[in-house]
């Protein structure tokens, strides 16, 4: 017979996976209706007031310059994604495993981690081009910018969750016989995705802004190229353009990890 809590657990499960999917567009509506609302003011406002386009343009125009025929958009976006995606690759494994460092030799926390507080207070405006200056012109200061901007809350969050566990639950599996790697791996990391997820989403965001500043302080490709130039020849529309996509690419990385969270972390309700 199934211990009772596993039997619990896999009925959770089974009810999780047969049940129908919820429709979680819906709570995405009303923000959704007020952005359509915020495009139509726009549209019909700026217009009305006497604001020139190169102050700021109309959704309109913004959407013409994202449509226009070799604008070259869709190449810097794929400069941008190959930063930020492998930005956010590096930056989460280096913030999982010193994460699981710090939990595992408590006196390395305590001599590393006031150093990891430190070198986030570092402008990312000065240290992006002398990443330029020391790894050279090309994706490898993109990259490594965006790792910087993605470390640090993967770190945090899963430092935390991997002390979600209380001391009852730690001497229960003690009591089974479970080695300190076994209370590890079935205790401590389980407890841990949640936590994690919630860091990979934030990290997500952080990725993209990290290799659109490493694209600002030099580069020749990327939207952060796009808005530099862009800004330079006062073309707001192309600038706005940018920005578009840049959202757009971090929506998507969040989204996507949303929906890994929810297929992984599948016992772990939201509010």
């Amino acid at each position: 017979m199934f211990h009772p809590f596993l039997k619990k657990t896999l009925c959770h499960w089974v009810s999780i996976r047969m049940s129908p999917p919820r429709l979680a567009w819906a709570r995405y509506l009303p923000a959704l209706l007020l952005f359509l609302i915020l495009l139509v003011l726009l549209q019909v406002g700026l217009p009305a007031l006497g604001v020139p386009p190169y102050l700021l343009p109309t959704p309109l125009r913004v959407w013409s310059r994202l449509t226009e025929p070799g604008s070259g958009l869709a190449g810097h976006l794929w400069a941008t994604a190959q930063a930020g995606v492998g930005g956010l690759v590096l930056g989460s494994v280096g913030g999982v495993l010193l994460a699981i460092l710090f939990v595992a030799i408590r006196p390395l926390e305590r001599a590393f981690y006031p150093w990891v507080l430190v070198s986030q207070t570092l402008p990312s405006a000065a240290l992006a081009p002398l990443l330029v200056i020391w790894l050279g012109n090309g994706l490898a200061p993109r990259l490594a910018m965006a790792a910087l901007f993605a470390f640090f809350p993967v770190l945090v969050n899963t430092t935390q969750g991997l002390r979600q566990i209380t001391p009852e639950q730690r001497d229960l599996l003690h009591a089974w016989g479970a080695s300190s790697f076994q209370t590890f791996r079935l205790l401590r990391i389980p407890a841990a995705l949640p936590a994690l997820f919630a860091g990979l989403r934030i990290a997500a965001t952080l990725a993209v802004v990290g290799a659109i500043v490493g694209e600002l302080a030099g580069s020749s490709e990327g939207l952060g190229y796009v808005i530099s130039i862009a800004t330079y020849h006062l073309q707001t529309d192309r600038v706005f353009a940018a920005v578009t996509l840049a959202a757009g690419l971090s929506l998507l990385l969040s989204v996507l990890l949303h929906i890994a969270e929810r297929q992984i972390v599948f016992w772990h309700t939201e509010g």
